[in-house]
């Protein structure tokens, strides 16, 4: 640590920036390694099925998420500004690790099985609008480029949840202003514009498989953000209330 001078209230802000810099490295992390559960799903069901279920998600659709949709949000994460309460909390301890077991449960087992879940049920869903399960799940043409498209799309929603609930451990995002990171909503818009143009262009449509979207399907994945991000709220309040009560 470098002091920029001899007054006391420099070396309070410098741990606070620290302990920020830290924290944000850490919900970079959790933002982008929970999309690699619902990314791999699909090839779990392939695999454990023995084929019977088709792949729902395509190899350009997966780069979409990792190279597209994910990078904006994330990087937005690594601007959030210091949560209330920091300096309230004990230091970490020298061994700590980056990525620590918090990170990968709520990466893999909350966050990415959820978004697994989500989207591995719209797929079937419309399979199940044509016909499924008196007819096999399609593995080609439109109904199955429709699967597809509504699964990638469920993904992207479910990261921009992700992308929300990761801006705070405890605090209520509600408390640190919805709108107060504009890198966020910047990459959120974005992520939007871009599966927009992904599904409705038609010369994009061939390139990633994609196939246009009703209404219907739009508030589908709309109605998403909503319950993602409010049992995260109510999981935020019970660690505040119950768990940080009792370290105190």
């Amino acid at each position: 640590m470098i002091l920029t001078d001899d007054n006391f209230a420099s070396i309070i802000a410098a741990i606070e920036e620290g302990r920020t810099v830290y924290s944000n490295i850490q919900k970079f992390l959790l933002y982008i390694l929970n999309s690699n559960v619902p990314e791999s799903f699909p090839s779990v069901l392939f695999l454990f099925s023995g084929g019977l279920i088709p792949l729902s998600l395509t190899v350009m659709q997966i780069l979409t998420i990792d190279l597209g949709t994910d990078m904006l949000p994330a990087l937005g994460l690594g601007s959030e500004k210091s949560e209330p309460g920091v300096m309230q909390e004990p230091p970490r301890s020298r061994k700590a690790h980056l990525l620590n077991k918090s990170i990968i449960w709520k990466a893999f087992a909350l966050y990415g099985l959820v978004a697994s879940l989500i989207s591995s049920a719209a797929y079937f869903f419309v399979n199940y609008a044509y016909g499924w399960p008196k007819h096999a799940l399609s593995a080609s043409g439109s109904v199955y480029a429709e699967a597809t498209t509504i699964t990638l799309a469920a993904i992207v929603f479910c990261q921009i949840a992700a992308a929300m609930n990761a801006r705070t451990k405890y605090t209520s995002v509600v408390n640190i202003g919805l709108f107060s990171n504009r890198h966020i909503i910047t990459g959120i818009i974005f992520e939007i514009f871009l599966i927009s143009l992904i599904i409705h262009v038609p010369f994009l449509q061939g390139v990633f498989n994609t196939h246009a979207l009703g209404v219907a399907e739009w508030l589908f994945l709309i109605a998403i953000l909503i319950p993602l991000v409010l049992l995260e709220e109510l999981r935020k309040w019970f660690v505040r209330k119950y768990f940080m009560k009792l370290n105190q």
